[in-house]
């Protein structure tokens, strides 16, 4: 797993150990054991000075990286054999990149590749620089572009509206109106010129100047032979038709789903409409726009069983993943372009943009809750910054068996909401919790329950707390008359999907096979112990597949 790393320690503290504490500072966060040999199983070995261990760990941490960490460290008892525990906090991206100080940050800094550390290039130290303070790039003048590059008809709505709600632009004229809202800045002659987020917002054809600052749409057709995808259009234009033009694609290609309530019939998309526009809107407005990156496009890509908006540039400011979706939290890389949005029109309607009130996230987590769907899962990289929806609901019927099979005295719905979720493979938090219309006490309550039950395990600090599925009850089974058949059954229908698709992830075989994901994927790591399957990918890793091999 990207977030554990075992270490040996047998003669001491591992001289890479430095390494590991800049990745995990770097990237998500960790959680670091000593004492356990990898190559032999995980099986605990004598560590000489447990405690002193762990106060060279400690000591390590803040005294030969740069900035230093503070880091949670402990000595458990595991099977009679003593083990160094320490949490790694994630470093926010102000704060960014952490060093080995005696390597310098040229060479120094790290962040975490599936189980691994990995040097961070340059480009993406470079990134880690600028998000120390606040990036200008949106206000650089395009010196080759002038005020003819610019759609008269939005400058105008634009200017409408904000005459009417502010006096700095009632009574000045046009030029006066643009540069005070930055659509229009000096450059080194002193001419105004539109500025990057002032083309990027209000360009008749910014790929002029800017050729790759577009949105790539690919539509997989999930088939296994014939084309690999439907569609594949890159979108350009100004920021708001990349937003409609994207959209209207991605609608084109969404399925309906029909379903029957007491107020009759109503039908359903994949994945709601608002919640997709958030996530697009935040990836062209929050992307990195240095010069390193105007070569990279925003990439969107719409799977058979889920949704990926991806874009340049990790997250910015005092924000880690685990803040995503608290109102109020925010932090944005082009303060500019965010308010040049928030008073500009989506083309052929009276909606702005964007609202610039921190609000993006919340809402786009609601509207799936609503929609009876799961969280969408953040994943913050050096370079990028994803956002995945998954098209399965929360409460589905695979779910609801699984749920009736633990039979636990004093289950709730809060409960019920915080289990269905991790049995969909999602770590949760308090904040996970409170989406659903719990207080953080209620919230902090109900996941203790699941603890103090043995449903759930707890992983990280305080602040960074998360919980997970603990593994007994990962894969309950209703129970059956002939407990041998079923699993003979199971065993072979998993690998008889897999055998006819060659190559699949869990949620294919899922879908395939009709099971629920425990039961697929028990029967995916015994095929893979008797040598039949092989892995792509790393365990907790949504993109993880299985490859037929068919060779014991």
């Amino acid at each position: 797993m990207s977030d554990v790393e075992v270490k040996s320690a047998e003669g001491g503290l591992p001289k890479s150990i430095t390494e590991t504490l800049s990745a995990f500072a770097n990237t998500n966060g960790g959680l670091l054991l000593l004492g356990l040999d990898e190559q032999s199983g995980f099986a605990p070995v004598t560590l000489n000075n447990p405690a002193k261990l762990r106060d060279d760990l400690a000591s390590a941490a803040s005294s030969c990286l740069v900035p230093p960490l503070r880091i949670s460290t402990d000595v458990i008892e595991i099977e009679g054999q003593a083990l160094v525990v320490a949490e790694i906090d994630p470093l926010t991206s102000d704060q960014r990149p952490c060093y080995v100080e005696s390597r310098g940050i040229a060479n120094g800094s790290y962040v975490r590749v599936g189980d691994g550390d990995r040097r961070m290039t340059q480009a993406e130290i470079g990134l880690a620089i600028a998000n120390r303070g606040q990036p200008r790039y949106d206000l650089e003048p395009v010196p080759q572009a002038a005020v003819t590059d610019l759609d008269r008809a939005a400058l105008a709505r634009t200017l409408e509206r904000v005459r009417q709600t502010s006096r700095a632009f009632r009574d000045v004229d046009e030029s006066t109106a643009l540069e005070r809202l930055h659509v229009l800045v000096r450059d080194g002659q002193s001419n105004l010129v539109p500025s990057v987020g002032g083309l990027l917002t209000f360009g008749v054809y910014p790929q002029q100047h800017f050729p790759q600052l577009t949105v790539s749409v690919v539509v997989y057709s999930g088939e296994q032979t014939g084309p690999r995808f439907v569609d594949n259009p890159v979108i350009r234009g100004s920021i708001p038709e990349l937003v409609a033009e994207t959209i209207a694609v991605l609608r084109r290609h969404m399925r309906v789903r029909s379903y029957v309530s007491a107020a009759g019939r109503h039908e359903r998309l994949d994945y709601p409409l608002e919640a997709v526009r958030e996530a697009v809107v935040n990836a062209v407005l929050h992307r990195d726009y240095s010069p390193v990156t105007r070569g990279t496009q925003v990439q969107v890509e719409l799977h058979p069983d889920r949704l990926l908006v991806r874009s340049p540039g990790g997250l910015f400011g005092p924000v880690v993943v685990e803040d995503l979706g608290t109102e109020g939290v925010t932090s944005s890389r082009n303060s500019f372009l965010a308010a040049m949005l928030s008073d500009t029109f989506v083309p052929g309607t009276d909606r702005l943009v964007a609202e610039n009130k921190a609000s993006g996230v919340p809402a786009m987590i609601k509207e799936l809750r609503l929609s009876g769907m799961t969280r969408p899962v953040f994943s913050n990289f050096a370079s990028r910054f994803e956002v995945e929806f998954n098209r399965s609901e929360l409460l589905d019927p695979a779910t609801r068996r699984w749920l009736d099979t633990l039979r636990k005295p004093g289950l709730g719905q809060l409960h019920e909401l915080a289990l269905a979720t991790m049995f969909h493979g999602q770590s949760i938090g308090n904040a996970t919790l409170r989406e659903f219309g719990a207080s953080p006490a209620t919230a902090t309550a109900a996941l203790r329950d699941l603890v103090i039950w043995g449903l759930a395990v707890r992983t990280g600090g305080r602040r960074y707390a998360t919980y997970s599925l603990n593994a007994p009850v990962q894969a309950p089974e209703q129970p059956s008359l002939f407990p041998e058949v079923e699993e003979l059954t199971s065993a072979d229908l998993v690998a008889a999907a897999l055998r006819e698709l060659k190559a699949a992830r869990a949620s294919d075989l899922i879908a395939a096979t009709g099971y629920s994901r425990p039961t697929v994927l028990a029967r995916l790591e015994n095929l893979v112990r008797r040598g039949l399957v092989s892995v792509e990918g790393t365990p907790r890793s949504p993109k993880r597949r299985y490859l037929w091999t068919g060779v014991e």
